[in-house]
C-alpha cells in the first residue's frame, strides 16, 4: 500500500508582479506552458533558476547582485504535473520539506494549503482529490517578508528566517526564495506515521509512534539494524490509537563517538505499521546512535557559568570546532556532493563540533545526515541574530506564539540525530548594555526553552552565544572584567604588537566565534573580481565583496609596505589570517580551564574577495584551515610567545605539547632562513595533558633583524609531529619579498584519484610558507583535498604530501606551487619525476 513518488522532475516557474498570478489562474493547471516559463530545480531556488535560464547576470560577480534584489520582491509561481491514482483503502499526501518562506498550493487549480514558515515542512492530505490519471500541482510562492539586516533592530524580526540573505558582512542582499526542500507524493493505507522518536540509552531504546487515521486493530513492528543490515533487536506491539510507546532491549550495542573519539556507529529503526488484515499501511526508519555526550560545569569555576565542559562516556573534553554558514546564500541549490566535501574536510580537520550560527538555517536533514556518519556534533541555533543598533528579540505575543509553534515542529525533525548535541536560542542576542541576554530576558527564549525541555530533554541548552556575562574577548575586558565564561571575538587580526598577547591573557571558558581575516584564494579572486589589482582598500567592487574584512592597510604595515602585487597580497594576508587563527587557538588548548574553541568560520556562502573563512565558496581550503587542522592534532607541540614580532634584546619562547600519554620526546630549534641553527633544546618525559616542557632563547642579535624559524618536534607512541612558526626580528616580514630564489624539485605519485607528491628542497634558503593551490578555474567542478598544505621547507628537506581528487577527471588536474621564492610552477600527471 505504500510508495512514495519524489517530485523533482517537470518544474517550471515563473514570476509576477503583485497578484497579477491571480488573473492568469488559468496557467497554474494548464497542460501547455505559455509565457516566460522557465525550468525550475526542486530542491532549488528561485535565483539560481532564473540564472541557470539566463534571466539575471551572475550575482556572484563584481556588484551584480544588485541587479538581482528585484527577485524577492515578485510572486514566483512553479508548476508540474503528476500521475496518481489510489486504490480502495489507501491515502495519500503532498508533502514539502522546505517553502521559502510563504506560499500556496494548488492542485487542478484549487488551493489546497496554504504555508509559512522556511523551516517548517508542509504535509497536506490529497486522498480525496486524486483521480486517476494526470494532474496538475502549482506552488505560488508569496514575495519574501520584510527583515532586518545585519545593522538594524532584532525586536523589528516578526519572521522565523535567516537573515543573512538581507545582508551581511559576508554576503550581499540576496533574500533567498524558493522550494529549498524535497517534494514528494507519499501514498500509505489507512494509518500513516506522522513521528518515530527513538532515544537510546545504555542497552535499550525507548521509542514513541505517532501516527492518524484508523487504528482499528493495528500493529506495529519494530526492527532495529546495526550498519551492516543484521538485526539487533525486534519487536511487535498493538498500535495503541495517535501515540504508542514501547522500549527495545539492546545488549551490548556498539557505540556512536564524536570525530577523534572512535567511530560514529549508526543503527538504523525500521518501523512497519500493518493494519487489521496484516497489509502495511505505512513505513518509516530513522538512524540513530548510542551515545553518552554531555555537558557539565567546569570544576571551580563560578556556579553561574553554564556547563560549557563536553564530556564523552564519561570522559572531559575540550571542543574542538568551527562555525557553519550556509553553504550557499542560494541554500536551496546545495546538493549533497557539496556538503559532503565540506563536512568532510571539517571531519579531516579533527573537528568534533560545528555551531550552526544563528544568522543562517535551520539546517537540512543531509547536513545531518552527514554528520551522523561523520562523527561531528551539531551546535543548533535557532534563526535569531543580533543587529548592531539593539539586539532583543521581539516580545510581541504573536512572535513568540509563531516562534513556540515553529519549533514545535523543528526540534521532533532532528531530534533523532546523534550529531545534535545542542539547541540554541541565537546568535549574539544581548541586552542594551552589551550583556548576553538570559532566558529571563525575552519571552521568546523562555518560549524555545520550553519546547527543548519538552521534546528534546536529551540535548543541552544555551540561550544565546555568547552566553555571558561579559560578551566581547578583548585586552579591556580579559584585564577588567571579573569573570569570562563564553565569549566571542575578535574578529580581525590584532596586529604584530598585540594578537598573541591577546590570546594568551584571555580567561573565557569558552571561545564560540573568533576569527582572523583574510583574502581569498586567486583562482576564487579571478572569478569575482572584474580586473582584480592593487589597492583593494575603498574599491568599490572590493567592498561590496568583504568591505568589513579588507585588512589591506594591516598587512602592508606588516610587511613592512613592499607588497606590489595582488599575488603577494593574498599570501601575504593568507599567512597572518593562519599564524594568526593557530595562535589563538592554540593559547586557549594551553589553559586547563579553556572547555574550548569554535574559530569563525569554516565556510563561506558568497564568494568574497576579503573574508574571515578558512575555506572559500568554491571548497578550497585556505591556509588557516591546514594551520588550524594542525592545531586540533591529539598530539601537538606549540609555542607560548610574546609576539610575532621580536623586540627587546632577547627573544624567548615556551614550548608546550601534550597527547594521550606515555613517553615523549620534544625538541625545539631556532633557525634563520638559510637553515643555519642559532640554538636548540630537547626534553624528555611523559606527555598527556598541555604542560611546558621548558624555553628556547636566544640573542636578538643573533636573529640579523630578519625573518626566522622557530621548529619544533614532539615523538611519542611511533608518532612524530612538527610545528613551525614564521617570526621576525625586523620591523615587519617585508624581507620575505625578497628571499633569494631557491629550487624545489617535485616528484608525483598518481593511484587513481590519490595524488602523492614529494617535495625536495635542492638549492638555496629555506621555502616558508609553500602552497598548493587548485590549477584550474575555480568555477569548475569538482576539489581538491590535502593531507597537509602551506608548510615550509627546510634546505635540503623532502616532503611527502598527499591529495585525494575529488569528481576531477584526471586530465583536468592541475596543481600551483606557489611561495614566497619559488616560481609557479603547475604540476601535472605528466610530472612524474623530478623536475
Amino acid at each position: 500500500m505504500t510508495s512514495v513518488v519524489t517530485l523533482d522532475q517537470g518544474w517550471r516557474l515563473r514570476g509576477f508582479l503583485g497578484d497579477d498570478w491571480q488573473l492568469h489562474r488559468a496557467q497554474l493547471h494548464a497542460r501547455e506552458g505559455r509565457g516566460a516559463w522557465v525550468p525550475a530545480r526542486v530542491p532549488g531556488s528561485v535565483l539560481a533558476d532564473l540564472l541557470a535560464a539566463g534571466q539575471v547576470p551572475d550575482p556572484r560577480v563584481g556588484r551584480q547582485s544588485l541587479l538581482s534584489e528585484w527577485v524577492p520582491q515578485r510572486t514566483w509561481v512553479y508548476r508540474t504535473l503528476l500521475r496518481a491514482g489510489l486504490e480502495a483503502g489507501e491515502r495519500a499526501f503532498l508533502e514539502f520539506d522546505g517553502i521559502d518562506y510563504s506560499a500556496t498550493v494548488h492542485l487542478d487549480g484549487e488551493q489546497i494549503a496554504v504555508h509559512e514558515g522556511t523551516f517548517v515542512p508542509l504535509v497536506t492530505e490529497v486522498t480525496g482529490l486524486l483521480g486517476a490519471g494526470e494532474h496538475s500541482l502549482a506552488v505560488v510562492v508569496d514575495p519574501a517578508p520584510v527583515s532586518e539586516p545585519q545593522v538594524g533592530h532584532t525586536a523589528a524580526v516578526r519572521v522565523h528566517k535567516g537573515r543573512m540573505g538581507y545582508g551581511w558582512d559576508f554576503c550581499p542582499r540576496l533574500v533567498h526564495q524558493g522550494l529549498w526542500g524535497p517534494a514528494r507524493l507519499r501514498t500509505t493505507g489507512p494509518v500513516r506515521i506522522a513521528d518515530v522518536w527513538a532515544r537510546p540509552a545504555t542497552d535499550r531504546i525507548t521509542i514513541v509512534l505517532t501516527a492518524d487515521g484508523d487504528a482499528a486493530g493495528a500493529t506495529v513492528e519494530y526492527r532495529l539494524r546495526d550498519s551492516g543490515g543484521a538485526t539487533a533487536a525486534k519487536a511487535v506491539v498493538p498500535l495503541g490509537g495517535a501515540r504508542t510507546e514501547a522500549v527495545l532491549e539492546v545488549p551490548s550495542p556498539r557505540r556512536w563517538r564524536p570525530n577523534g573519539f572512535g567511530e560514529p556507529h549508526l543503527y538504523s529503526l525500521h518501523t512497519t505499521v500493518r493494519d487489521a488484515a496484516g497489509r502495511v499501511s505505512d513505513e518509516q526508519h530513522v538512524r540513530l546512535g548510542f551515545r553518552d555526550v554531555r555537558f557539565t560545569r567546569e570544576p571551580g569555576v563560578s556556579a553561574s557559568a553554564l556547563p560549557y565542559r563536553l564530556t564523552v562516556d564519561g570522559r572531559p573534553a575540550d571542543i574542538l570546532g568551527w562555525n557553519w554558514v550556509p553553504a550557499d546564500a542560494l541554500y536551496g541549490d546545495v546538493d549533497e556532493r557539496r556538503l559532503r566535501h565540506l563536512l568532510g574536510l571539517a571531519r579531516d580537520a579533527g573537528v568534533m563540533m560545528l555551531r550552526v550560527w544563528g544568522g543562517g538555517l535551520i539546517e537540512s536533514e543531509t547536513f545531518y545526515d552527514l554528520c551522523d556518519d561523520f562523527g561531528i556534533l551539531v551546535w543548533q541555533e535557532f534563526a535569531q541574530s543580533s543587529s548592531g543598533m539593539s539586539s532583543v528579540p521581539s516580545d510581541d505575543a504573536a512572535f513568540v506564539a509563531r516562534m513556540t509553534a515553529e519549533a514545535e515542529r523543528i526540534v521532533p525533525a532532528r531530534r533523532n540525530h546523534p550529531s545534535l548535541a545542542v539547541w540554541c536560542g541565537g546568535n549574539e542576542l544581548q541586552r542594551s548594555d552589551g550583556v548576553p541576554l538570559a532566558d529571563g530576558d525575552s519571552p521568546v527564549l523562555v518560549a524555545l526553552h520550553d519546547v527543548v525541555a519538552r521534546l528534546d530533554p536529551d540535548r543541552q541548552w544555551l540561550p544565546t552565544s555568547p552566553s555571558g556575562p561579559v560578551f566581547g574577548n578583548t585586552l579591556d575586558s580579559v584585564r577588567t572584567s571579573p569573570e569570562q565564561h563564553d565569549v566571542h571575538g575578535p574578529w580581525e587580526h590584532q596586529g604584530l604588537a598585540d594578537h598573541y598577547r591577546l590570546y594568551d591573557e584571555g580567561r573565557g571558558l569558552l571561545l564560540s566565534e573568533f576569527g582572523v581575516e583574510g583574502m581569498s584564494n586567486l583562482r576564487a579572486i579571478a572569478s569575482v573580481v572584474p580586473e582584480p589589482r592593487l589597492p583593494t582598500h575603498g574599491d568599490p567592487v572590493w567592498d561590496h565583496l568583504g568591505r568589513w574584512w579588507n585588512n589591506e592597510p594591516l598587512v602592508r604595515e606588516a610587511f613592512d609596505d613592499a607588497i606590489g602585487d595582488l599575488a603577494a597580497m593574498s599570501r601575504a594576508s593568507q599567512f597572518l589570517q593562519a599564524d594568526g587563527l593557530r595562535y589563538a587557538v592554540e593559547a586557549n588548548r594551553r589553559r586547563p580551564e579553556s572547555c574550548g574553541v569554535l574559530p569563525w568560520q569554516l565556510n563561506e556562502s558568497f564568494p568574497n574577495g576579503w573574508c574571515t573563512a578558512a575555506v572559500d565558496y568554491f571548497g578550497e581550503p585556505k591556509a588557516a584551515y591546514h594551520y588550524v587542522r594542525r592545531a586540533y592534532r591529539s598530539l601537538h607541540v606549540c609555542a607560548a610567545l610574546p609576539a610575532p614580532r621580536v623586540t627587546g634584546p632577547e627573544f624567548t619562547a615556551t614550548v608546550w605539547a601534550w597527547s594521550g600519554g606515555g613517553p615523549a620526546t620534544v625538541t625545539a630549534r631556532i633557525l634563520d632562513l638559510g637553515g643555519r641553527e642559532i640554538a636548540s633544546a630537547e626534553w624528555a618525559g611523559d606527555v598527556s595533558g598541555p604542560r611546558p616542557w621548558g624555553e628556547i632563547r636566544c640573542g636578538t642579535a643573533e636573529l640579523g633583524g630578519r625573518p626566522f624559524l622557530l621548529d619544533l618536534a614532539v615523538r611519542a607512541g611511533g608518532r612524530r609531529r612538527t610545528n613551525r612558526y614564521l617570526l621576525t626580528a625586523g620591523t615587519g616580514f617585508g624581507a620575505l619579498l625578497a628571499l633569494p630564489a631557491a629550487r624545489v624539485g617535485a616528484r608525483l605519485e598518481t593511484s587513481g584519484d590519490t595524488w602523492t607528491l614529494r617535495l625536495r628542497h635542492e638549492e638555496g634558503p629555506a621555502v616558508p610558507f609553500l602552497r598548493l593551490l587548485d590549477g584550474r578555474p575555480a568555477a569548475l567542478p569538482g576539489w581538491m583535498r590535502w593531507d597537509d598544505n602551506a608548510v615550509d621547507l627546510l634546505p635540503g628537506e623532502e616532503l611527502a604530501l598527499r591529495c585525494r581528487w575529488d569528481g576531477v577527471p584526471p586530465a583536468d588536474r592541475r596543481v600551483l606551487l606557489d611561495g614566497w621564492n619559488v616560481p609557479g610552477q603547475v604540476l601535472t600527471e605528466e610530472a612524474t619525476r623530478w623536475n
